[in-house]
Parts: structure tokens; sequence; C-alpha cells
């Protein structure tokens, strides 16, 4: 037994000393520096290998990143035209938006002052039987016009007209009187009115239009005839044609005023039958 006891310890002592042997210790680490390792690996990439009388190859090393960013920063930049500054650029959607705007608003509304002469003569005015001419005289107004090609008009003038006239006496209470009649009237015209031809904006034009006016007397002046304000009377209508030409904001108009009344009114039966005014008048004007 004792013998059996003295053989196992031997055996556990013979391995513990087999195992010190083969286990280095911490202590007896051996460390390289960095330098030291490269220089081996270079080494050993030009060494020749035993057995073979053949040496190896160094692979190049390849820094990706470097090359990455050097591929980045030598990449063209992308860079956006300049914009133009001549003349020559084309226009924006705004300036023809722009143009027609101010295009509708002129044409749409258009306002103007005028000036002109008349000549006036009753329907029936004759001496003996001759027509009488007439007579010369003077307007001023203002005007407003709306719309387009198409469009209406509304003004107000001071209209001053002068006529010959004559009046046969009966042979019994009343001479033949042969003399003027001066009549200074307010007038309030209204047209309608189309362009015949016009400028591409509208500005010029070849107008035709038509209307009617209220005519009420302000003053008068019969002469020898001594007609009191009675007897001329206060507020006529006449019919209006007119012919104009717009040549930008210059306009001259001429007009044929058709009256509808007698101007006159017949005092006691004796006539002033046929005194329904016919005048032409003609005026140039300004549009702004």
């Amino acid at each position: 037994m004792k013998a059996h006891l003295a053989l196992l310890a031997a055996c556990l002592l013979s391995t513990g000393l087999a195992r010190g042997q083969t286990t280095p210790s911490i202590g007896n680490i051996q460390t390289f520096p960095t330098d030291t390792l490269k220089s081996s690996r270079t080494a050993l990439a030009g060494d020749t290998l035993p057995g073979t009388g053949r040496t190896t190859e160094t692979a190049p090393m390849v820094n990706h990143t470097n090359d990455a960013v050097r591929t980045a920063t030598q990449a063209p930049i992308a860079t956006m035209p300049a914009p133009r500054t001549d003349d020559s650029a084309p226009a924006t959607s705004a300036q023809p938006a722009s143009r027609e705007q101010k295009t509708r608003d002129y044409k749409n509304v258009a306002y103007g002052i005028y000036a002109g002469l008349n000549t006036t003569r009753f329907q029936g005015e004759n001496a003996r039987g001759n027509q009488l001419t007439g007579r010369l005289g003077y307007q001023a107004g203002f005007l407003v016009r709306a719309g387009g090609r198409l469009y209406g008009q509304l003004g107000a003038e001071y209209f001053a007209s002068s006529a010959n006239y004559f009046r046969a006496g009966d042979g019994t209470s009343v001479s033949a009187i042969q003399d003027q009649i001066n009549i200074h009237y307010v007038q309030v015209p209204v047209y309608i009115g189309y362009k015949l031809v016009q400028s591409l904006r509208g500005i010029s034009a070849v107008r035709l239009q038509a209307g009617l006016e209220y005519a009420n007397r302000i003053s008068a002046n019969s002469g020898s005839f001594n007609l009191n304000k009675s007897e001329i009377k206060s507020g006529t209508f006449n019919g209006l044609a007119q012919l104009g030409f717009d040549m930008g904001p210059v306009l001259l108009n001429l007009t044929y005023h058709h009256g509808f009344d007698n101007a006159v009114q017949a005092v006691n039966a004796i006539g002033f039958a046929g005194s329904q005014r016919r005048v032409l008048s003609a005026s140039l004007g300004w549009t702004f």
C-alpha cells in the first residue's frame, strides 16, 4: 500500500515539473518596437523563399482614403451661368402682362378737352325765297370715353351759336324783320362709337359715332326781333353724327347737330316755324 502511494506522488511531482518548464512566465515575454516589426516585414517580403530560389514581391499599399479625398478635390465643380445683364435678355412673363395691363387701361378709359368753331342755320330760314347763310360760333368742352373698339362717350360743352333769321310781316302789324339770333347753350352730348381703323394699342384710330344731346339755353340775344327768354326755348334735343380722328393724344372731331325742336317758339301765331337748328362743328382737342 505504501508502495502505491509513493508511486502516485512521484507521478504527480513529475507532471508539475514538466508543466512549469513549458509555460513561459509573464516576466519572460519580450516586446519589439514598431519600427523593428516593419523592417522585419519588409525584409521578409524581399527574402528568398527557401527551397524555391525566388524572392517575394512587395505588394503596393494603397491608401484608399487619400485617393478618395484626392479624387473629390480634383473633380470639376459645376457652376451656374451668370445672369444676363444686356438688353438682349429675353423678356420675362411679367413684362408682357404689364404691357397688356397698360394697354387695357389706356383703351378702357380716356379723358379729353377740346375747342372749335361751328356754323348754325335754322331749318326754314329764308329771306324772300333766298336761303340765308349761317354764322360762325364757337364751342369748348370736355369728354370721358370708356371702352375698347366699341365705346361710349359722355361730355359737356359750352356752345355759342349765331344765325341769321328772317320773319315775314303779315302786312298789318308786324313788318318783315331780318336779323341775327345769338343763343348760348350748355350741351350734354352722349355717344356710342366704333373705331373703324385703329393702331395696335388703339391710341390712333378713325372713329364713327352717333348720339343725342340735350341743349339748355343760358342766354340769348335776338337783335331787332326783341324776343324775351320765354320766346326762345330753354331746352332742345339734337341728334348727333360724328367722324373723329385720334392721332396719339390729339383728336379731331367733325360733328353734325340735327335739331328736333324749334329753337324759337311761335308768338301770337306769328311764325318762327322752321327754327330747328342745323349745326356743323369742328373741334381740336387733347386726350390724356
